[in-house]
C-alpha cells in the first residue's frame, strides 16, 4: 500500500490521530509537521501533492528511524536500547511480507517468536573472544549495567566507521549483529510468552504505536482483519537499506536449493573460501549451502562474487526476468527480488490471484522454462512444459473468476475431451470462448489455429449464442489481426486477440477503479475485431459506471 492510497482507507480516528496529527515527526527542509498536524488528511490535494513526497523524503526518515529516543518511550519500558529492539523487530517481520503488512495480532507474535529465536540461538560459546563487537556489547552493557541512548549513539557511530572502512558487505556492522552479540551474553530482552504475555504483548504494541506516531507504519481497518499493520511501499527501499536486509533465511535456502548453479561443489567450495566460511559440510553440498546462510553471507555477495555472469544470464533467461543482462548487478537485484518476493505461501484467494497477476507475463511467455516457485505446489503435473500451459490456463481462469467476479467462468481444456476451447464464460445468455496459446515467438493464427477455433464455435454455437472468442498469447506478428478478421468474417463471432500483458492491464484497472461486491466486468468490453486495447475498454466501462 502506497502513501498516496492511505487517504482513502479505513482508520480508526486515535489510529488516524497517531499517524498524522502527532507532532513526533522530524522536521526538515521539505516537511513542516506543524503544517502536517492541522491539516492531515482533511486536505486531499495538498495531503497528495505536498506530504505523501515531505513523509517519504529520505531525510525525514533517516532522522526517524535513528531516534533513540522515540515516542512512547516511557510506555516501552522506558529503555530506548529496549525500544530499538522492538522496532527493529516489527520492521523486519513487515519488510518480509508480500505487501509489507500483516494483521497486528499475528504481527506481535511474529516479533515474539523472532526475540525467542534470537535468544536461543547464541549462548557464551557463539562467538571468539576476539570478537570485536562482543567486546563493545560488553562494555555497552557494563556501563552503569544498562544501554542508553548514549551508547546506541556511540555503537551506531561505531558501525559507520566500520563499514565505511569495509569493502565486504558480509563484514558490515548492523544492529541484528549488536543483538546477537548481547543475545550471547545473556542481555537481550526476554520478552517472552512465558514470562508475562500481556505485558509482552502490550510492550510491542506500544512499539507499533511509537513507529505509527513517526509516520513510519500505518495501521488501518481492512474487510479481512480487524487491525491491518504495514510499512507504506514509498518506504520499502529504505527501511530494507536500514535493516541491512535482503531476504529472509527461508528465501535464501529456497534459492540455493533451487539454482542450478549451486548444485556445483566447485561453486559452493570457492563461496566458502571467498568468504571463509567456517562449519562442518562432510562433503555434503546441503550443507555446504547451509553454511552459507548461517555465516550471513548476503545474497547479493554470493551472486556477485562466486557466480559466472554466464550463469546470472541464464537464470534471468531462466525465469524471464526483468535485468540487463550486461549489467551484473541489475541481474543479482532482479534474481535477489523475485525469490524474496516469489516465495510467499498461497493461504488464500486473494493471495493465489495476486500471485497469478504477478507472475502473469510470465506464465504465458514461452520463452520462460522454469514454473515460478510460489506457484509450484498449485499444478499437479510430472511434465514441465505440460505444467507451464495448464498454469496459463489456471491463470486466466482465476483472472476472469475471482478478479471480474465472473462466477460462470468454466475452464475446459485440460480436463475436457472433444472439441473444445480451454475456457467459457456465459453472461445474459451470451457466450464468451478463450484459448491460450502460450509460445516463445508472436503468434500468427495460423490456418490450422483457424480450423481449430472455428470448430470450437461451430461446436458450441450449435446450443448457444457464442458472441467473442478471445485469443490470449504474450505478443501477435503482423499478419494475425489480419487473419482474425478473416476467421471473424466465416464464423460471424468477434474475434479478439488479447495479449497476456493488456488482460493483466485490464484487470488492475478493474481492481482498482470498478470492482465491488456483485458487480461484473460486462463482456461486452471484448466487443470488437483484431487486437485488444485496454485504452479503448477502459472508455467502455466509464460510460457504463460513470
Amino acid at each position: 500500500m502506497k502513501l498516496y492510497e492511505l487517504i482513502d482507507r479505513n482508520w480508526n480516528s486515535y489510529e488516524r490521530k497517531r499517524f498524522i496529527n502527532d507532532s513526533t515527526k522530524s522536521k526538515t527542509d521539505n516537511f513542516n509537521p506543524e503544517e502536517f498536524k492541522h491539516n492531515g488528511f482533511s486536505d486531499r490535494e495538498l495531503y497528495l501533492k505536498e506530504y505523501v513526497p515531505a513523509l517519504a523524503a529520505e531525510e525525514r526518515l533517516r532522522q526517524e528511524l535513528n531516534n533513540f529516543t522515540p515516542p512512547r518511550l516511557s510506555e516501552i519500558n522506558n529503555s530506548p536500547y529496549q525500544a530499538l529492539v522492538i522496532r527493529y523487530g516489527i520492521l523486519r517481520q513487515l519488510i518480509q511480507q508480500p505487501e509489507y503488512n500483516m494483521e497486528k495480532a499475528e504481527l506481535i507474535d511474529a516479533v515474539q517468536n523472532w526475540q525467542r529465536d534470537l535468544i536461543q540461538s547464541y549462548d557464551e560459546d557463539s562467538f571468539s573472544e576476539t570478537d570485536d563487537l562482543l567486546h563493545l556489547a560488553q562494555a555497552a552493557v557494563d556501563y552503569e549495567n544498562q544501554i542508553d541512548d548514549s551508547e546506541l549513539h556511540m555503537v551506531f557511530s561505531y558501525f559507520e566507521i566500520h563499514n565505511n572502512a569495509t569493502d565486504s558487505k558480509h563484514e558490515y556492522y548492523t544492529w541484528l549483529d549488536f543483538f546477537q552479540r548481547l543475545s550471547a551474553l545473556d542481555r537481550f530482552p526476554k520478552v517472552t510468552r512465558s514470562d508475562s504475555p500481556e505485558h509482552a504483548h502490550d510492550t510491542i504494541e506500544k512499539g507499533v504505536w511509537s513507529l505509527q506516531e513517526q509516520a513510519l507504519i500505518y495501521e488501518v481497518g481492512d474487510p479481512d482483519y480487524d487491525e491491518l499493520v504495514g510499512i507504506p511501499e514509498d518506504y520499502a527501499d529504505k527501511i530494507r537499506d536500514w535493516l541491512y536486509y535482503e531476504m529472509s533465511d527461508e528465501n535464501y535456502r529456497q534459492m540455493l536449493r533451487t539454482l542450478n548453479v549451486f548444485d556445483r561443489q566447485s561453486i559452493l567450495i570457492e563461496a566458502r573460501e571467498e568468504f571463509d566460511i567456517r562449519g562442518k559440510n562432510y562433503g555434503k553440498n546441503e550443507n555446504r549451502r547451509e553454511n552459507i546462510i548461517q555465516a550471513s553471507i548476503y545474497p547479493s555477495e554470493l551472486l556477485r562474487e562466486v557466480v559466472p555472469k554466464d550463469d546470472l544470464k541464464d537464470i534471468v533467461d531462466q525465469y524471464g526476468l526483468d535485468a540487463h543482462k550486461l549489467k551484473t548487478d541489475e541481474m543479482v537485484s532482479a534474481i535477489i527480488e523475485y525469490f524474496e518476493l516469489s516465495q510467499n505461501s498461497v493461504e488464500g484467494e486473494d493471495e493465489k490471484i495476486d500471485l497469478y497477476l504477478n507472475s502473469y507475463e510470465d506464465i504465458a511467455d514461452g520463452a520462460v522454462t522454469e514454473v515460478p516457485p510460489q506457484l509450484q505446489d498449485l499444478i499437479d503435473a510430472d511434465d514441465l512444459s505440460e505444467k507451464l500451459d495448464i498454469l496459463f490456463e489456471d491463470a486466466t481462469g482465476e483472472i476472469f473468476r475471482e478478479v471480474f467476479n465472473l462466477e460462470e467462468t468454466n475452464q475446459l481444456g485440460q480436463q475436457a475431451t472433444g472439441v473444445v476451447a480451454d475456457g467459457e464464460i456465459e453472461q445474459d445468455s451470451q457466450w464468451l470462448l478463450w484459448d491460450n496459446k502460450r509460445r516463445r515467438q508472436k503468434f500468427a493464427l495460423g490456418s490450422d489455429t483457424r480450423s481449430k477455433i472455428k470448430n470450437y464455435i461451430d461446436t458450441k454455437g450449435q446450443q448457444h449464442n457464442v458472441e467473442w472468442f478471445l485469443i490470449i498469447a504474450p505478443e501477435f506478428t503482423d499478419k494475425a489481426p489480419s487473419n482474425a478478421l478473416q476467421l471473424e468474417m466465416q464464423v460471424g463471432t468477434d474475434i479478439r486477440l488479447v495479449r497476456a500483458e493488456d488482460l493483466k492491464a485490464l484487470a488492475e484497472l478493474w481492481q482498482e477503479k470498478y470492482a465491488t461486491e456483485g458487480r461484473k466486468l460486462p463482456l461486452s468490453v471484448f466487443t470488437g475485431s483484431k487486437i485488444f486495447e485496454v485504452e479503448t475498454a477502459a472508455i467502455s466501462l466509464e460510460n457504463q459506471f460513470a
